[in-house]
């Protein structure tokens, strides 16, 4: 019987009261895998690494500090798996790791609260816990149902890979590893035009015209690629291109239906956990996936 890896698992704020199925798939996949998530109550929010870095950047990143200090009390790896809340801690944890002067000043305010701070945790994304920690043979062993002949275009956002020397990422210009992943569960990865492009979210609140133009450019870009449908991580990404897909037909004049799977849908689906996927899909899932699933050879 293979040894449990355990992580320190950061929730976050997002997918907890807005997309709870990601936790749930990817807890039952790593299950799978021999892998724990262990919550700490001592948690906040990140935090979120868009706005608030420009309001105060100070406040952020001694907040984000902070829970890194809960992180190293526990004395485990910490696992996110939204990219946000991955790039507000890996840099937090970077910048004090690397820089004496930011350390001592964040520490004098966490001082006050009986918390210290040193970047000596890790901090890893979903990412890095499937394609390093665990490996791809591993995964390979656990699939029951190969998903051959299904063209999955992924999509990672912003906020994962960049910047490189805080995320730790194969390549913030062309990175693989979720591709790798597909390929494992038999499926295609589909290369398409502009990858690495934003999904658009970030400026929706000062223009969100100029927002669902550049989500409506890549679901262009993506449905002229083939892909059946898109595999993405990013919480925020995923309320972008999946809920509000429909939207962007208004400025782009031109409708969309392309599935979006959360990774861990992906290897649920792949892992034989068809029910887990399907229960959650008529909630979560503004565009459907029955016409996916009937490719897959899954569907009901």
């Amino acid at each position: 019987m293979s040894r449990v890896q355990k992580y320190t698992y950061f929730p976050g704020c997002m997918i907890p009261f807005r997309l709870p199925h990601f936790e749930l798939t990817i807890r039952k996949v790593l299950e799978r895998l021999d892998v724990d998530m262990i919550a700490d109550e001592g948690h906040t929010c990140c935090p979120e690494p868009t706005t608030f870095t420009g309001v105060d950047f100070e406040a952020w990143l001694t907040v984000g500090a902070r829970n890194v200090a809960v992180s190293e009390s526990t004395g485990r790896d910490t696992l996110a798996l939204c990219s946000g809340c991955f790039h507000t801690l890996a840099i937090a944890r970077h910048m004090i790791h690397s820089e004496q002067d930011i350390r001592e000043r964040v520490n004098s305010r966490l001082k006050k609260i009986g918390m210290e701070a040193t970047g000596n945790v890790t901090v890893k994304n979903i990412l890095h816990v499937l394609h390093e920690d665990i490996g791809l043979e591993r995964i390979k062993k656990q699939v029951v149902h190969s998903l051959k002949g299904i063209s999955l275009a992924t999509h990672y956002g912003c906020h994962l890979v960049r910047p490189i020397e805080a995320t730790h990422m194969d390549d913030a210009e062309n990175p693989r590893w979720m591709e790798n992943l597909i390929q494992a569960v038999g499926a295609e990865a589909v290369d398409y035009e502009d990858k690495m492009a934003c999904c658009g979210a970030p400026i929706a609140p000062s223009d969100e015209a100029k927002s669902f133009r550049l989500t409506a450019e890549k679901l262009r870009k993506i449905r002229a690629a083939g892909a059946d449908a898109i595999v993405m991580i990013c919480p925020t990404c995923y309320t972008q291109m999946e809920m509000q897909q429909k939207k962007t037909a208004e400025y782009l004049d031109s409708e969309f239906s392309i599935p979006v799977l959360y990774l861990g849908e992906m290897l649920a689906l792949a892992m034989g956990m068809v029910d887990l996927v399907t229960s959650n899909s008529r909630r979560y899932h503004r565009v459907k996936i029955q016409s996916l699933l009937e490719k897959m050879g899954v569907g009901k």
